[in-house]
């Protein structure tokens, strides 16, 4: 996420306890009657999200440094992108539960990944992938499931609006370093036609949002994050959505070169097949507000990896050495 280096802040002190489930895309800590979130720092670019505004992005993990973003869309699931996870990394964990890395996370173990069985390296075509937890994450003030549109709900990104995506991957063009702060940014929705001609390589399964001047947009580090929106036919409160999904670009916040998204509704279907294959099955659409028919059709759901698999272009994971340094650098700014 674009921006300088984050600074301390406290964390967001609601209710000892969370309120009772509302269904997906709803922020306790936020849009609830009692929530009182304290003011954020103003950074280039974006800003520092404040705790329990995304409460279902998380941190993908391998053993103690963040690779790739993530979200909550099943207590059971984490959705995130393929090519996170095409170096078949080890021993892979999500955090959820903060706005900073190592602080007050709950971290759970990942069982299986499952990547989009016509996952296309070259193109990042289906660029999507699920996870699998040992333990589900429990409902709470500070980590929830985001909803989840299906493509007859996702029939114009024009109906999409006041989008962001978040996450902890670089701050700047160029930078090495990321952050230990969760990062948000509100992008525009792209016309499809415009952000085919800047990059030429487009296909039905991806989406862009992001500015034609530039300067606001998602970077290496935030990859698997989501595309969150919301829709102006949406009841009240209006619910958060999962429009698309970090996945690749030319370059990071430079002009016409929008972010490209894996588009979530495509994959209704496979994301219901692939869940109900280990028994731990969740539908799409998630949210009655925006109810529509389900669609039939199967579709292949790929293979089982235990454990494994990270990779990618300008949107890639971050490297462990990067991670490593910034490590020591935070843990000595504590002293």
């Amino acid at each position: 996420m674009r921006g300088p280096s984050p600074q301390k802040r406290g964390r967001f002190h609601g209710p000892a306890a969370a309120p009772r489930p509302a269904g997906c895309g709803f922020r306790p800590a936020f849009d609830s009657p009692h929530a009182s979130p304290v003011a954020g720092a103003r950074i280039v670019g974006g800003s520092r999200a404040l705790a329990g505004k995304w409460p279902w992005v998380v941190s993908v993990q391998t053993r103690t440094y963040h690779f790739c973003g993530g979200s909550i869309v099943h207590p059971w699931w984490i959705l995130s992108a393929a090519h996170c996870f095409t170096d078949r990394r080890r021993n892979i964990k999500v955090a959820a539960g903060s706005n900073i890395l190592g602080r007050h996370n709950v971290t759970r173990w990942v069982r299986r990944i499952r990547m989009h069985p016509h996952y296309d390296s070259q193109t990042f075509d289906n660029d999507i992938a699920l996870l699998l937890l040992y333990k589900p994450i429990p409902y709470s003030w500070f980590h929830s499931p985001l909803c989840l549109p299906d493509h007859s709900i996702d029939t114009d990104d024009g109906m999409w609006e006041n989008c962001f995506v978040a996450g902890w991957g670089l701050t700047q063009p160029g930078n090495d370093q990321g952050s230990f702060a969760l990062m948000d940014v509100h992008v525009g929705m792209m016309d499809r036609v415009l952000c085919h001609r800047w990059l030429h390589v487009l296909t039905r399964n991806m989406v862009c949002a992001g500015y034609e001047e530039g300067g606001r947009d998602a970077c290496q580090g935030d990859s698997g994050g989501p595309l969150m929106c919301q829709s102006p036919r949406d009841g009240s409160p209006r619910r958060w959505f999962q429009v698309g999904l970090v996945s690749w670009g030319r370059s990071c916040a430079a002009r016409r070169s929008p972010g490209v998204y894996t588009r979530v509704s495509n994959y209704h279907a496979w994301l219901e097949q692939t869940s109900a294959h280990d028994g731990r099955p969740f539908q799409v659409p998630q949210s009655s507000s925006l109810h529509s028919p389900k669609h039939g059709g199967q579709q292949e759901l790929g293979q089982w990896v235990d454990f494994d698999y990270g990779g990618g272009r300008r949107n890639g994971p971050l490297p462990a050495s990067l991670w490593f340094l910034w490590g020591i650098a935070w843990a000595l700014a504590q002293l």
